[in-house]
């Protein structure tokens, strides 16, 4: 079943994107929000789900953020979805990021501080076809023998990666 909810509302109950309408409240300023990845990984966890993003050509994990009065998975499930055209099965709290490490400062000059959230989970590569969006110039499954250099990574992302090939699968808090 495809991941179809677009639930995003204000305070008043209103359907709404967080994000731009906070900025229009604040313009560029720093603002802290509550990111949501996907560690997509094939039923044999040899690959990895990445996409590569248009606006600063790095590669990362699919995610973005959370909106008004969406739960935590429902927000990763669309994200993951939208951003992949990919659902998944059971998610799984893997790690929790935050702090100034998580500040992205975006080409048109929004700076972001998140807390992120990432979620584990595996699929069959076999029957899923991973499609980009705007967002994206690459989306698809990557060895994870054969993974793109360090540098090549938004800020976070190789840690993610490096303890999920470590053999830590416990959840993590930083």
């Amino acid at each position: 079943m495809a991941y179809a909810s677009t639930k995003k509302y204000n305070w008043k109950g209103m359907k709404i994107d967080y994000l731009p309408y906070l900025r229009k409240k604040v313009g560029h300023d720093l603002v802290l929000s509550v990111g949501l990845s996907v560690l997509l990984v094939d039923e044999k966890r040899r690959l990895v789900l990445l996409e590569k993003r248009a606006d600063n050509g790095l590669y990362c994990l699919p995610g973005g953020s959370i909106d008004l009065g969406e739960k935590v998975q429902e927000g990763a499930r669309r994200e993951l979805f939208e951003e992949t055209g990919v659902t998944c099965g059971k998610l799984s709290l893997f790690l929790i990021l935050s702090g100034e490490d998580g500040r992205l400062s975006y080409p048109n000059g929004d700076v972001t501080e998140y807390c992120d959230l990432i979620f584990f989970s595996t699929i069959d590569s076999t029957t899923v076809k991973p499609k980009g969006d705007r967002e994206s110039t690459y989306v698809g499954f990557v060895s994870l023998d054969e993974l793109p250099p360090e540098e090549t990574f938004l800020r976070g992302t190789w840690r993610i990666l490096q303890k999920y090939l470590s053999g830590d699968h416990s959840l993590e808090i930083d």
